[in-house]
């Protein structure tokens, strides 16, 4: 068995040149991203060769190396990228909404939308192939830690206004991000990611007990008339 070229964060972000020097064709890095991810999502890692991302690409194979020294650099360009994508749209949502509640709100019906539109980056993110060894498995942590942040720190402004009750911030974002996989994994056919992220949305903040949503809106209006 050949051995496999351990991908570091220096190889999957490295700039657009080809291996002499040459500026890279525009757009192409990201041509082979989007088809190396259908590729991925469609078998496990280990069946795939760059001979198949290259082929489906449209390119010679030795193109596909002059980005990506390996096919795991490729495989973990193709999902990072997806997640850096994901996070900077999520950054924009939290900035635009000070309100805990409703920035909580956009921020699954952001998510919910990503997702909706993009099944192959879906299917990359809830497949373990990410997982080959510790340091890739560290730069995937620290990527999905970032946009948990911004769903812990909602509810920790909420808890701290008495919009959202004490809980455990940790505990109830694991929670949120576990609802939306599943929602989008086993959707209907007819539905929607608004309708889904509504439906989530009052779910998560108001539990499915008669009169927990009365409680919580008692709550958002004592909290607003404080002083």
């Amino acid at each position: 068995m050949a051995h496999r070229r351990e991908a570091t964060a220096a190889q999957i972000d490295r700039p657009e040149r080809g291996s002499r020097g040459r500026p890279a064709i525009p757009g192409l890095r990201e041509r082979i991203l989007e088809v190396a991810g259908r590729v991925f999502a469609s078998q496990p890692f280990d069946r795939v060769h760059i001979d198949d991302v290259a082929t489906a690409a449209g390119v010679a194979k030795g193109t596909v190396y002059r980005y990506f020294p390996s096919k795991e650099a490729l495989y973990l360009a193709a999902l990072f990228h997806g997640i850096d994508e994901l996070q900077g749209r999520l950054l924009d949502v939290a900035a635009a909404q000070p309100d805990p509640v409703a920035r909580l709100r956009a921020l699954v019906a952001e998510m919910l939308q990503f997702f909706w539109g993009r099944d192959v980056f879906f299917l990359l993110l809830h497949r373990s192939d990410v997982r080959h060894d510790q340091r890739n498995m560290q730069q995937w942590l620290r990527r999905r830690e970032r946009f948990a942040q911004l769903i812990s720190k909602a509810l920790e402004e909420g808890i701290a206004r008495g919009t959202i009750r004490p809980v455990d911030p940790h505990l109830a974002t694991e929670a949120l991000l576990g609802m939306l996989r599943g929602v989008h994994r086993y959707r209907a056919a007819h539905d929607t990611p608004g309708d889904a992220a509504r439906a989530v949305t009052d779910l998560f903040l108001h539990g499915v007990a008669a009169g927990t949503q009365e409680a919580t809106e008692r709550r958002r209006r004592c909290a607003q008339s404080r002083p």
